[in-house]
């Protein structure tokens, strides 16, 4: 990728870097997916969990097995120092239920160069059709 900023700040472009990571995912590439992140390179998630090591090395390909259908679209949203931040859109059927689960979701990318060595995510699930009432927050 393109060299842009100094040291401490991002040396890709970040809208691009956003395009690649979308274009890894659609493509359902596990092992591009995983050779993204730096050697010591951790992931958070949900309830202080996080993907490290080997595990975060097989999450990808992992996720794809499940998600076998998974169409996924990311959304470059504002960047800063070493950080790009984007959301997605995404939709894959539940191997266990059959269900139609769509999700959106949104990350933090922190880049050493061009790997990510500290990813952060939030994300909402729903099934698709469920219609819950609008109260202004959500508890599910």
């Amino acid at each position: 990728m393109q060299n842009l900023k100094s040291a401490g700040e991002l040396t890709v472009d970040p809208v691009a870097f956003v395009r690649e990571v979308e274009k890894v995912w659609q493509a359902r590439d596990g092992a591009a997916a995983a050779a993204a992140y730096t050697d010591d390179a951790v992931v958070y998630y949900g309830q202080g969990q996080a993907h490290r090591g080997d595990k975060l090395r097989q999450w990808p390909g992992n996720w794809f097995a499940y998600a076998k259908d998974l169409k996924i679209n990311k959304t470059y949203r504002a960047h800063g120092g070493d950080c790009i931040a984007g959301t997605w859109e995404s939709r894959y059927t539940n191997p266990d239920t059959g269900e139609i689960v769509l999700e959106r979701g949104a990350e933090l990318f922190m880049l050493r160069g061009e790997m990510v060595y500290e990813h952060h995510m939030w994300q909402h699930s729903w099934v698709e059709g469920e219609n819950h009432d609008d109260k202004g927050f959500s508890t599910s």
